[in-house]
């Protein structure tokens, strides 16, 4: 099948509010990847997310800078459908993750009482 990308990572600030938020590194990937993906690119567009410098200069695979940036600042919600990226993220503790499966949202490790 086709491979499936990273679109979203929520910033979580401590009381009930989720910033969604993407990487420019997903971005550069999401354009590359082409007609494809437009939809997952439009809705990584909108205003409303924010957008997320590279954690290092010259570190364009989206993969290896979202995982640096978990590890950095456990603030962070990820949502994917990759398995190999998910694989990655359940190695650092505390790190929730969001996903599809039989298209439903199946949410991993969310901590208690984190949001209300």
């Amino acid at each position: 099948g086709p491979p499936s990308r990273t679109l979203l990572v929520c910033r979580s600030l401590g009381r009930p509010q989720v910033v969604p938020c993407v990487t420019e590194a997903v971005m550069a990937e999401l354009e590359k990847l082409g007609p494809k993906y437009r939809v997952a690119l439009r809705l990584a567009k909108d205003p409303r997310f924010e957008r997320l410098p590279a954690m290092r200069q010259g570190n364009e695979y989206a993969d290896d800078d979202l995982v640096e940036r978990v590890t950095a600042h456990r603030i962070y919600i990820v949502a994917t459908c990759d398995r190999d990226l998910k694989r990655r993220l359940r190695k650092i503790p505390g790190v929730p993750l969001i996903s599809i499966k039989e298209r439903k949202y199946q949410v991993e490790r969310m901590p208690e009482g984190q949001f209300g």
